[in-house]
């Protein structure tokens, strides 16, 4: 249960307003333990001359996960550009892994990230979801040579500001995709509106959370006309919908909305 007393300003912030992340190695419950072992192994095998580091983050890293529901989400971070030989291996790699552990994942994700890029000053994004939402599990830590980090417009919109384009990205997925692709595709654009939502009102609201029920209620709290709409997205990340018609015509709508108001919203300081 969400104790929303508690979601008030300076909520995961320090005393000094830096964010306090709330992943780490101690909270990742040790049934996921062996996946993760396996992932590194595999992907030290495949890429042995090429991989810096290995990263958990989403709920497995905040230790919410919930066994076969949950996704266990990895960044592989890697000296070099991959090959489109090497990333094709890489999905394959994914896509075995996720069938292997499929009674205790309900999926492992295995992003690419690279070193030289991720250690540029400029690329504020990379930088603080690094040190903010990663848990390092393999290699060097990149996270540590950054941050602290307050909770500003930039990082709300380096976090979310390409909604339009994950909007466009998911509709077009949508129309021709099969029923069990159709759920992913509803679940993840259903996470990225509520974690968009919250992006809008992050900065004014100065409080910390990567916890999307947490988030969800943080948005209600400035948007409470859409109340509504963020229980149907719930609903759809933990039951995706059948009917079509209702999750295009809602993501249409909504992701719209979100693409004319984010920035605007997300520049409002507190």
């Amino acid at each position: 249960m969400i104790e929303i007393e508690k979601l008030k300003t300076g909520y995961g912030l320090d005393s000094n307003g830096f964010i306090v992340s709330d992943v780490s190695k101690d909270r990742i419950d040790g049934i996921y333990v062996p996946c993760i072992h396996k992932s590194i192994q595999n992907l030290k095998s495949l890429f042995h001359q090429q991989l810096h580091s290995v990263y958990v983050y989403g709920s497995v890293a905040r230790g919410d996960a919930i066994a076969k529901k949950s996704d266990l989400d990895l960044i592989a971070m890697f000296d070099t550009k991959l090959s489109s030989v090497k990333l094709a291996e890489l999905k394959k790699l994914a896509a075995g892994l996720s069938n292997n552990y499929r009674s205790v994942v309900r999926d492992v994700g295995i992003a690419v990230a690279y070193y030289d890029y991720t250690v540029d000053p400029s690329n504020y994004y990379e930088n603080a979801f690094l040190k903010e939402i990663c848990v390092c599990v393999y290699g060097e830590d990149l996270g540590e040579r950054f941050g602290p980090y307050k909770l500003t417009s930039e990082i709300a919109i380096r976090f979310n500001g390409d909604i339009y384009e994950a909007l466009r990205r998911t509709l077009k997925r949508l129309e021709d995709s099969s029923n069990e692709d159709f759920k992913t595709f509803t679940q993840g654009f259903a996470r990225k509106l509520i974690r968009t939502y919250y992006s809008m009102v992050m900065a004014r609201s100065q409080i910390w959370t990567t916890r999307l029920h947490e988030q969800s209620e943080v948005f209600i709290q400035h948007f409470p006309e859409k109340a509504s709409t963020i229980r149907t997205l719930l609903n759809w990340i933990e039951e995706p919908s059948t009917d079509r018609e209702a999750v295009y015509e809602l993501f249409k709508s909504e992701g719209e909305w979100a693409s004319k108001n984010f920035i605007n919203e997300a520049k409002i300081a507190n």
